[in-house]
């Protein structure tokens, strides 16, 4: 288990990274326009009202955008990491159970695009991401506990419905578990998005543009993420196997 879960580590430490430089060649620049945006309405309603306030960075932006947000992002990626070999141990483990013998790179390459659904596109799609400085500082609370409650919801129904998707398989077929688990999903993301309160912080007159280029680089930095991490631990478990041939079962109880 120890050796699943270095490789989990390495894994998601690669992923981050790889996040982070895609997000800082292509979200960066979108972030400095809203920003500027952002403080170029504050300076005209500054204007209009008399009121004036000036912040102090404690940081600069280019230590921010810098250490800040590779550090932030890396840290990330290994803790996913540390998760996804938690899961992707209980899921070979439950294949082998009844299989035997599975290809690593097959729970590795589902778990990813599991992971990419669940953790980071169905959230988004109900709260979808907006740039930092635009929005309302009484909702962000709101938006924030909401965004969190969709993510738990999310993560709790994939983790229960894949459990129960694999214990009916044997009786009721592969493909029927599967469909019926996603359509069960489906419908518990559709009432919770429902019974979540909705929140609007674009203010009017942002770029339309602007957001929906700032939205979709966001979704492709989660894609890079969850891409790499399936792909690093897929081939690192690959890799583990072949030099010591050895079931997936046994890749993960080495090194205990």
């Amino acid at each position: 288990m120890k050796k699943i879960i270095g490789i989990g580590l390495g894994a998601g430490a690669l992923a981050g990274l790889s996040a982070f430089v895609y997000a800082r060649v292509q979200v960066t620049p979108l972030i400095a326009q809203a920003i500027d945006y952002e403080e170029e309405r504050s300076h005209t309603l500054a204007g209009i009202t008399g009121e004036h306030s000036h912040g102090h960075e404690v940081f600069t932006r280019a230590v921010q955008e810098n250490v800040g947000a590779g550090v932030g992002v890396i840290g990330f990626g290994m803790v996913v990491g540390v998760l996804f070999a938690v899961a992707y141990a209980m899921v070979s483990a439950s294949l082998s159970a009844r299989r035997g013998s599975t290809d690593s790179r097959w729970p590795a390459t589902a778990l990813s695009v599991v992971g990419l659904i669940a953790v980071s596109l169905v959230p988004f799609l109900v709260y979808p991401a907006n740039p930092p400085g635009v929005g309302q500082e009484e909702t962000a609370g709101q938006r924030t506990v909401a965004y969190l409650a969709l993510l738990v919801v999310s993560v709790a129904a994939v983790a229960l419905l894949a459990a129960v998707a694999l214990r009916f398989a044997p009786r009721v077929g592969t493909w029927t578990s599967v469909i019926g688990a996603s359509w069960a999903y489906v419908g518990v993301i559709a009432r919770a998005a429902t019974i979540l309160p909705r929140v609007d912080e674009v203010p009017a007159g942002f770029p339309a543009d602007l957001l929906y280029e700032f939205r979709l680089q966001s979704a492709l930095t989660a894609a890079v993420m969850w891409m790499v991490l399936g792909t690093a631990f897929a081939a690192a478990t690959t890799a583990v196997s072949a030099r010591t041939p050895m079931t997936v079962k046994e890749v993960v109880h080495a090194g205990r």
